[in-house]
């Protein structure tokens, strides 16, 4: 019971607590969203003031959370002040607050370093803090966090010389930004690929994505990055040699910049337009516009790239001006600064200390330095070729794996449309053979079906044939012989040629009923010998030609043995007193031939000759594809019957 009782106090005890942050949380972002509002109206000390509450409230509530969250917009606010320093120091006290900060809050303190140290000039803790940022912000940040974080890296990256490292950088932040249609980090990252290309270069790119950051900040609404499209597009027409197209755009620029409160961008112009009013050697407005570029440079650090910017100016101006003496005061505060970035390529800084040295007399040095120069110049330019060659063979290698990609996919789509074909094709050869054994089944079963029903039909014939011959014949014999026998004056001689008559009819009709086995020697040509050897009547005539007549096969023997009965059987009924000749020819050659030529003589007591017993013998003699043709002429009939190959 006690243990119940701890256990649901302790789960009030974690809800009161959820619900406590939960309200805390609430209380800070409140406090935060008001401070940015007053921001925009421009009321910076009403702004700075709600972000002090916010951190008063959740430190009066040892709300860790809160207090991060608090001293995260505070360093936004200073970056926003330009208070490098002040940025720093608040976002060091915000990870020491709350050590245990989750990924998500994490991604944007290291995103907010970076973008701090970069502002300072300080490039190597600025990509450092990058590398941590980029994988987090990846997963827990916005598409627009992630595309600025990506800018910002590559600025790094590009001030510390790395430029394929800034290129990869500001092409993978601006994939981000088209795929979410953000035109803000869009217009950022296309100005940065245009700074880049500058800077290596490549003018017409340059200027191809000042014109694209232009469009995209007209889209977002933000002056400061159209302003710095501009700005970008003027510093690549003066390094194309476009002097008059640079001066009058950057001129254009700076009087549109002037009148914002974004100091980074009037000093970036301010800088570009202090190049190419140098390149076009109007001293009197050099000297005007680097006045104005130290006063807003003079709050910032000297470290930041816009003070490195106006110190390159100054440089430049004393060169050109033949001030060579302040000129090296000038390249030696800068060469400090090179240690910390690359404020400008080492061999011009190298080139233009050489031509003051020169200037001064100093022939030795000079000459050093402008081998030093010379030297860096044909390795930068060495390294530009190999890095272009590097590209070349990359874009080669991924367009080679496109199309290997694109071939296998093809390949394998024509292999499934075999397949498919295959097995469609498949499908309806087996649909047909099924149908094909299924109809020759049912063919098989029909002409089985018609041959038992021929063959019960046969026998039904034959037995109605039988019946027949023995009413009409034997029958009809006995009751004239017995008559006869039974009259007071029987004519003996006649009696006796009835019986024996009667007796031929009889011993007929018995081989009829006896069927040949056509087996152990006895063949077609012996078996129609010896029948026709026991017939009284009538008189036959036989003859036999042919060799190898066990090569006749059984059936056709049985049937051609059983058509030479039925037509001698029709003899002795409708010809009694008739000469036959019967031949049997066997060709056993190529042709096979196997010939019966029946020919009767005699006086036709009845019948037409196509009768039952004609019907039996045609029926017979198609069962073994044979042709039977009868011929009945005054008193003389003839059969003929042809089996090629002697098949059934």
């Amino acid at each position: 019971m006690k243990s119940s009782l701890a256990i649901s106090a302790a789960l009030v005890i974690i809800a009161v607590s959820c619900q406590r942050h939960t309200n805390e949380h609430q209380q800070v972002q409140q406090f935060i969203a008001a401070s940015e509002q007053m921001l925009e109206q421009e009321n910076v000390d009403s702004a700075w003031a709600l972000l002090d509450d916010a951190y008063r409230y959740a430190s009066g509530r040892h709300y860790d959370a809160g207090k991060a969250e608090a001293l995260l917009a505070m360093a936004r606010h200073h970056n926003m002040m330009d208070r490098a320093d002040s940025a720093i120091s608040c976002l060091q006290r915000g990870l020491a607050a709350y050590p245990d900060a989750p990924d998500s809050l994490l991604a944007q303190y290291y995103g907010e370093l970076s973008a701090t140290y970069n502002v300072m000039g300080q490039m190597r803790p600025s990509a450092d803090w990058a590398q941590q940022a980029l994988p987090l912000m990846r997963r827990y940040g916005s598409n627009e966090d992630f595309a600025v974080i990506c800018g910002n890296t590559g600025i790094a990256y590009r001030r510390l010389g790395n430029n394929d490292s800034a290129a990869i950088c500001y092409r993978e932040g601006l994939s981000v930004a088209i795929e979410a249609s953000d035109y803000d980090s869009q217009a950022f990252l296309a100005n940065c690929l245009s700074v880049l290309y500058t800077e290596m270069g490549r003018y017409a790119e340059s200027i191809d994505y000042a014109d694209k950051a232009a469009q995209a900040a007209i889209k977002a609404g933000d002056d400061v990055e159209r302003l710095s499209a501009q700005a970008n597009k003027g510093i690549a027409l003066l390094r194309d040699k476009q002097v008059d197209k640079a001066v009058q755009t950057l001129t254009t620029t700076f009087a549109e910049a002037d009148t914002t409160h974004s100091t980074p961008l009037k000093l970036k112009t301010i800088n570009y337009l202090l190049s190419a009013l140098t390149e076009a050697k109007r001293w009197k407005e050099v000297a005007e516009y680097l006045e104005k570029g130290e006063q807003l440079a003079a709050p910032l650090p000297p470290s930041s790239t816009a003070s490195a910017g106006i110190l390159e100016a100054k440089m430049n101006m004393l060169v050109e001006t033949g001030r060579y003496t302040e000129a090296l005061q000038t390249i030696n505060q800068l060469e400090k600064l090179m240690q910390q970035q690359q404020v400008i390529p080492r061999h011009r800084l190298l080139a233009r200390k050489s031509s003051c040295m020169a200037a001064l007399g100093q022939w030795q040095e000079a000459y050093h330095l402008q081998a030093e120069a010379a030297a860096l110049s044909d390795s930068l330019r060495n390294l530009e070729n190999t890095g272009k060659l590097d590209r070349l063979t990359t874009d080669y290698r991924v367009m080679e794996k496109q199309l290997e990609v694109s071939r296998l996919s093809q390949q394998q789509a024509e292999t499934q449309r075999s397949l498919v074909i295959l097995l469609a094709t498949l499908a309806i050869l087996l649909a047909v053979i099924a149908l094909l054994i299924l109809w020759m089944r049912q063919r098989r079963q029909q002409t089985a079906m018609r041959a038992t029903r021929k063959y019960l039909e046969g026998i039904e014939q034959e037995r109605s044939r039988f019946a027949r011959e023995l009413h009409d014949g034997a029958c009809n014999e006995l009751l004239a012989i017995g008559m006869q026998l039974r009259a007071p004056q029987a004519d003996i001689a006649d009696v006796t040629t009835q019986i024996a008559t009667l007796r031929a009819q009889l011993r007929n009709l018995s081989h009829e009923l006896m069927p040949p086995q056509f087996a152990d020697g006895v063949t077609l040509d012996a078996a129609l010998r010896h029948y026709l050897s026991h017939l009284d009547s009538p008189d036959v005539a036989f003859r036999a030609e042919g060799t190898d007549w066990e090569q006749i096969p059984a059936q056709t023997a049985y049937q051609v043995y059983r058509i030479a009965q039925e037509a001698i059987g029709n003899i002795i009924v409708h010809q009694s007193e008739a000469h036959a000749d019967v031949t049997l020819l066997y060709n056993n050659d190529e042709s096979r031939m196997l010939q019966l030529n029946i020919v009767s003589h005699g006086t036709v007591m009845e019948g037409d000759g196509h009768g039952i017993g004609f019907q039996s013998m045609t029926e017979r003699a198609e069962s073994i594809g044979a042709t039977l043709t009868t011929q009945h002429s005054g008193d003389t009939f003839t059969l003929k019957l042809n089996a090629p190959y002697g098949n059934p």
